[in-house]
């Protein structure tokens, strides 16, 4: 009789911390320690496509503008997205791009995030040593649990914000994707990186070429004509980014699977009277999407992603609730069964 209290009384203490531990891995360790950021992201994805066109900043400083423009020239883009440090719910999430033109390097740049591990949104709450972009928005990724609904977007190159609005669902490398598209219109590049690959500067010599030979509206060679006296010689260049691009996003994880970008960068002068941009040259005009392989390499950690949060929220529950239900279930029959041998009681006594 002994024996059977202790086993009672301990099949039910283990069968209810096991219940409790099934709850505590559903709602407290999967939401708060796996469906966020991984602290071991390394993410690597290459693109490929063409620069429509593309100006070529060594002949344009030469004033050759007939050779200045070249067309249908291939592009490859590798872009690494790593969590270099987490403190708390807080990562620190470098973001860098290398551009290639018929394999030259033409733009190489190196971003830097702190962001909320479970939202991908900027946070003010990091360590002071971080040094990162003033961003707003998602910068490298979508949340975890993404919804069909319209994010705020972040663009490093022109330290702006667009819509990332949701379109569709659409099934991508055999996932249920959402999809999400991207208009910037025309805008100002103002990152230090991106402008450091292109000519900061141009004879006035050369503008007056454009004026004359471009492919300016008659309007804007007239306006160019009458603004080069009033401008320094070499004459300061400033440049604006307009895009459109489609994503491809796994919800639960917030994983791209793929990209697709329609991007054109234009040359101008900002005019002294009144601060008004002039577009003169495009700089480049360029289309690319994601390789297949990356895709793929998208989609398997789509999968690993997935499989982990379903281990910890949703298989380890089960299983460990299902065990210590049963463990209290064998305590409850330990405490029914009679032992052998006992008489059964008189009912007229």
């Amino acid at each position: 009789m002994r024996t059977n209290m202790v086993l009672r009384s301990v099949g039910v203490v283990v069968g209810l911390v096991l219940i409790a531990c099934a709850f505590v891995l559903a709602y407290v360790i999967t939401p708060n320690y796996v469906v966020r950021l991984p602290d071991d992201t390394d993410a690597k994805r290459s693109y490929a496509g063409a620069f429509r066109t593309l100006l070529d900043a060594r002949e344009v400083a030469k004033g050759n503008l007939a050779a200045a423009v070249k067309r249908d020239v291939p592009l490859a883009v590798e872009r690494t997205v790593k969590v270099e440090e987490t403190s708390g719910d807080t990562a620190l999430v470098s973001d860098s791009r290398t551009t290639n033109a018929a394999g030259n390097p033409v733009e190489k740049t190196d971003w830097k995030y702190a962001v909320n591990r479970k939202t991908l949104e900027p946070s003010g709450s990091h360590p002071a040593g971080w040094t990162v972009v003033d961003a707003q928005g998602l910068t490298v990724s979508w949340p975890l649990g993404a919804k069909k609904k319209t994010y705020t977007g972040w663009r490093p190159e022109t330290g702006s914000t667009t819509p990332l609005t949701y379109t569709r669902t659409e099934s991508k490398s055999d996932l249920d994707t959402y999809v999400y598209e991207a208009n910037l219109p025309p805008t100002r590049i103002t990152d230090s990186q991106v402008l450091a690959g292109l000519p900061p500067a141009v004879p006035r010599t050369t503008l007056a070429l454009v004026a004359q030979l471009g492919t300016l509206s008659a309007a804007a060679k007239e306006q160019l004509a009458g603004l080069l006296p009033t401008l320094s010689d070499p004459v300061p260049l400033a440049y604006t980014l307009a895009s459109a691009d489609t994503f491809w996003i796994e919800p639960e994880t917030g994983i791209v699977i793929d990209t697709r970008r329609s991007q054109q960068r234009v040359a101008g002068v900002i005019a002294p009277s009144n601060g008004a941009f002039l577009p003169l040259l495009p700089v480049s005009d360029v289309f690319y999407q994601q390789t297949p392989e990356s895709v793929k390499d998208a989609a398997d950690d789509a999968d690993d992603g997935h499989d982990a949060i379903m281990l910890v929220g949703t298989i380890l529950p089960i299983v460990v609730g299902v065990v210590g239900a049963l463990l209290v279930a064998a305590a409850v029959l330990i405490r029914r069964r009679r032992p052998r041998g006992t008489p059964t009681p008189d009912p007229d006594a």
